[in-house]
């Protein structure tokens, strides 16, 4: 596959072609390990959407999945911007309810997005729920379906995985 080949949703600005495949809602579940190594499923929805300007608005959201027909409880929310540029370098701006904020830089490859932040790029709050400090995340388009692996450093643990899911758009 090559740029070419990637579908670009009406009204997008030109500067945003290569993110093109990523515009739209996705759900689905996915896995992950928590700070203290425990591990959970979750169910997620992702958004990215843009207004004409030069780069994507991502919001997404996380919900812990329990028991069958248990009430889901919120994981996690963050939101963002997304700025690719004319070198298929891109700069993500991240920022989570959580109580930290993320720089990160990376290469588009057509469907894939390899992303991580630079030292110094990760800010949090005093009452951060994690002592979050650095991360690395690969985005791709999989048999139409939104893959993504998030991993990340935090003052317990070295870079490990941290959540990685499969997504269907909706």
């Amino acid at each position: 596959m090559n740029l070419d080949d990637i579908e670009v949703p009406e009204g997008l600005n030109p500067a945003l072609r290569a993110l093109g495949w990523m515009v739209g809602r996705w759900e689905g579940t996915g896995n992950g390990q928590d700070h203290e190594g425990n591990d959970f499923e979750f169910e997620q929805r992702i958004e990215f959407s843009h207004n004409g300007g030069d780069y994507l608005y991502y919001a997404s959201q996380t919900f812990k999945l329990g028991e069958e027909g248990a009430e889901q409880v919120p994981l996690g929310m963050e939101t963002g911007f997304w700025r690719p540029k004319a070198d298929a370098t891109i700069e993500v701006f991240l920022a989570s309810a959580d109580g930290w904020a993320e720089a990160l830089t990376g290469r588009i490859q057509v469907t894939r997005i390899d992303l991580m932040t630079q030292q110094g790029t990760v800010v949090r709050t005093n009452a951060a729920a994690v002592g979050y400090n650095a991360g690395t995340r690969l985005y791709g388009q999989v048999e139409g379906d939104l893959m993504y692996a998030l991993d990340r450093e935090t003052d317990d643990h070295e870079m490990r995985p941290h959540m990685w899911a499969r997504l269907k758009r909706v």
